[in-house]
């Protein structure tokens, strides 16, 4: 009887996986939402920021001096790979009307008398005026000029010193007596995509996966046939492997759209990925299950098929602010980091980061591995709850 009673078991779980998959492709809307969606956004996001660094933003340079040195710190600002100097001029009204015209994003100002200041050894001021409403465009202006000015700072240095009689060698270890190597971690180039990237791929398929699943519930309860499409689940744990049946549909078709993000995608626009596969996939596992288990939770509230759609949209941009990815957790007020915890997300980018840019271990993320299988454990539980309570809530008609 329970050789019987597990092969009874594990039939219900296929019949069950199969006929979601079978539920999901025969809509078209949960297949544009779900599968097609999530591909569009690895493969457009990925090359919308496949440059990763913004180089040749075009500034103006407002030279009032018209000296030798500023002409030099013009050429100086003109070879930094951040900045193209696209205007120059004396006024600086043209160059801000350049600016809200958006033909330049910086306008730096060289201003008069800056050559003779500096021969006289007071300390002279260049004005950088930087679109900060766009912090990559502020930062890289901003960069570029301290660069310049450091260096030009250090040459004035340098031959001030060298005019006094001291030999050049000297005078260069006595303006700069030792030397900073900076050596980025992971990310070497400073890339904007490699940040960005591997934590959107997880909010995509996160996001779009609840919302195809929203979908779906939404239609079963809006035609009120939740009860009767699972109605081939009986017996007294039925509802237990409906779940996990129902579960395996949406682990698979996500599994094999992250594969293809991490065996294409990222090799495709040479995003790193330093961790070993195998270690990914597990750890991919209790978090696609984790989303999973959510979506089927939250068809208590999807009534209708447009219900999803505007509820995990409203949802998807304090989502995505949750991982830590615009602002540190740490700064996070405790209710927050409380309510972040429960998103599968939160813990599943921290992770995945961690093993395809960190080149980390399952060893070394185990307390991450182990709050996912947690989150996970508590989502089954509750989707097992939903799959009962939505299936008693509508009685099938008795023959």
């Amino acid at each position: 009887m329970m050789l019987k009673g597990m092969i009874e078991n594990f039939a219900l779980i296929l019949e069950s996986c199969k006929r979601e998959i079978k539920m999901i492709l025969k809509d078209s809307a949960i297949v544009i939402t779900y599968l097609v969606c999530v591909l569009l956004v690895a493969f457009v996001y990925s090359y919308v920021y496949s440059k990763e660094v913004i180089t040749e933003l075009p500034v103006a340079i407002v030279n009032q001096d018209q000296s030798k040195m500023s002409h030099q710190i013009d050429r100086m600002l003109d070879a930094t790979p951040q900045l193209h100097v696209a205007m120059r001029t004396a006024s600086m009204d043209l160059a801000q009307e350049a600016f809200y015209q958006e033909k330049i994003k910086g306008i730096i100002v060289i201003p008069e008398h800056f050559a003779r200041d500096l021969q006289k050894g007071i300390v002279p001021t260049i004005g950088a005026y930087c679109d900060a409403s766009y912090m990559l465009y502020y930062k890289q202006t901003l960069g570029a000029v301290m660069l310049t000015a450091g260096t030009l700072g250090g040459q004035v240095e340098v031959n001030k010193m060298m005019a006094s009689g001291m030999p050049m060698k000297q005078a260069s270890a006595s303006r700069r007596p030792f030397d900073v190597t900076a050596k980025p971690l992971f990310n070497i180039n400073g890339g904007y995509a490699t940040f960005l990237m591997p934590a959107v791929f997880l909010i995509a398929i996160q996001t779009l996966q609840l919302n195809g699943m929203g979908i779906l519930a939404g239609t079963l309860r809006e035609r009120k046939r939740f009860s009767a499409t699972f109605a081939y689940a009986t017996g007294r744990f039925s509802n237990f492997f409906l779940t996990i049946g129902r579960s395996l549909a949406y682990l698979m078709l996500s599994m094999l759209m992250m594969l293809i993000v991490l065996g294409f995608v990222m090799h495709v626009f040479t995003f790193p990925q330093r961790g070993h596969i195998g270690e990914v996939v597990l750890f991919l596992i209790p978090f696609l299950l984790s989303v999973t288990f959510l979506g089927m939770t939250l068809a208590n509230v999807f009534k209708h098929r447009e219900d999803s759609i505007m509820t995990i949209t409203l949802f998807s941009i304090p989502t995505l602010l949750m991982t830590g990815l615009s602002w540190p957790t740490t700064a996070f007020p405790t209710a927050i980091k409380v309510v972040s915890f429960f998103v599968p997300s939160t813990i599943g980018t921290k992770g995945f980061v961690a093993l395809t840019q960190f080149g980390a271990s399952l060893h070394d993320i185990s307390d991450l591995f182990s709050q996912m299988w947690l989150l996970c454990l508590f989502y089954f539980m509750l989707a097992v709850w939903t799959n009962w309570r939505l299936r008693n809530m509508e009685r099938i008609p008795q023959e």
